[in-house]
């Protein structure tokens, strides 16, 4: 049983990522490797990094707390559920993490009381802080 106050981060994030991961290949296996509608969030390869060691390594430098991580996976769940509409909106390997970042910058301002302004989140996620202005855009947009 997950009991949220007193599950270590690491676990959560663990947890997280076996379920984001089972998603993307799902999506993988039934959208196919490209797509004709290619969004903001989709970048040019796949990341070398896992979706675990990514949201590691996004804790490390914000913070994250459980409740955030719940949000986060409410986020990703409406924009999975927008991809009835626009199949591009499927979680796969190339856009898994900008969604990521962008659902974790959307549930940290909104969840804690300090947060950061988007330089600072886009040297976390190793993108340009136009890309990420971009792709914030996007999703508060759906």
């Amino acid at each position: 049983m997950f009991d949220i106050e007193r599950t270590p981060i690491q676990e959560t994030i663990s947890r997280m990522a076996q379920l984001i991961d089972g998603v993307t290949a799902a999506n993988q296996a039934i959208v196919g490797p490209s797509v004709d509608d290619i969004t903001p969030f989709h970048s040019r390869t796949v990341p070398a990094i896992s979706v675990r060691d990514y949201l590691l390594r996004v804790a490390k430098f914000v913070c994250l707390e459980n409740d955030t991580l719940i949000s986060i996976l409410i986020y990703l769940d409406r924009i999975t559920q927008a991809q009835t509409h626009r199949p591009s909106l499927a979680l796969s390997p190339y856009n898994v993490h900008r969604m990521l970042i962008t659902a974790i910058v959307v549930a940290h301002k909104f969840n804690s009381d300090v947060f950061f302004n988007n330089a600072r989140y886009s040297k976390v996620r190793l993108l340009r802080c136009q890309v990420h202005d971009a792709v914030f855009w996007d999703l508060r947009t759906m």
